[in-house]
């Protein structure tokens, strides 16, 4: 089975094997340095030094700061090339933060699971989480120093939610019927903004824009614990996440090939 990788961390990946592929004789010039220096400091310390315990340290240690420092550099320099990969970059930092928090939320039994960034025609859903007792919620993670774009922000999760309204409108007929659809089903959808980074910290509580829900990441967790509008049961959401999870996979191997 193919390993899922989100959105953001491909865009990522993606952006730096371009950058490679430009930059080619620069990365091979670093290899060849890095190369040189690490023969060198071996030479040093197992040639012309006395092996021991201390000496053998010293090598595995100074080797691996060296090649750490080749790593950061090369990070650097493609961030330095790449004005939009940084974002993409907060933008798996964030999905990351919120994919922690949903994991907390689960073992605390506040939701039943989540499925990440699901690919549609006409855009992505971050986070699909199926709660407990508040249906479906659709969250899109933002990594902001500062909220400057609270309404566009606000109208991409408008969108998310529709989204997410047809995907599991569609996925629960497809296969049942609409006359099977019991009233459990996680069909209403609660969009919401989850917010990283320092914009976080100036976040009001009950922020909203555009009717939308605008939460700190840290209490991503405390909001979920509110929702208490739409019980859904457990096998419904074990289906439900089977199905989406079924669709994303089928998506991005479409996508692939």
């Amino acid at each position: 089975m193919t390993k899922y990788k989100p959105y953001s961390r491909r865009e990522f990946r993606r952006r730096f094997a371009t950058w490679a592929q430009r930059n080619v004789w620069l990365i091979a010039g670093l290899t060849a340095g890095l190369v040189v220096l690490l023969g060198f400091e071996t030479f040093v310390i197992v040639v012309i030094g006395t092996p021991g315990p201390f000496s053998w340290w010293l090598l595995g240690a100074g080797q691996a700061g060296m090649v750490a420092v080749y790593l950061h550099l090369l990070h650097n320099a493609f961030l330095a090339n790449d004005r939009e990969a940084i974002w993409h970059l907060r933008g798996a930092w964030g999905e990351d933060n919120t994919r922690s928090e949903l994991q907390i939320a689960k073992r605390r039994r506040l939701i039943w699971g989540w499925v990440d960034s699901i690919t549609l025609q006409n855009g992505d859903i971050d986070h699909l989480v199926i709660t407990r007792q508040g249906g479906l919620v659709a969250i899109d993670t933002k990594w902001r120093t500062e909220a400057h774009d609270v309404i566009d922000m606000a109208k991409a999760a408008q969108q998310a939610k529709s989204r997410a309204e047809a995907l599991a409108r569609t996925l629960l007929t497809r296969e049942r019927g609409a006359r099977h659809r019991s009233k459990d089903n996680p069909l209403s959808v609660t969009p919401v903004v989850v917010l990283w980074g320092a914009a976080q910290h100036t976040l009001p509580e009950g922020a909203q824009a555009e009717g939308i829900d605008f939460i700190p990441g840290r209490s991503l967790r405390s909001w979920l614990a509110t929702l208490d509008k739409e019980p859904v049961s457990k096998a419904a959401a074990a289906d439900l996440i089977r199905r989406l999870e079924h669709f994303r996979a089928t998506a991005w191997e479409n996508a692939r090939s």
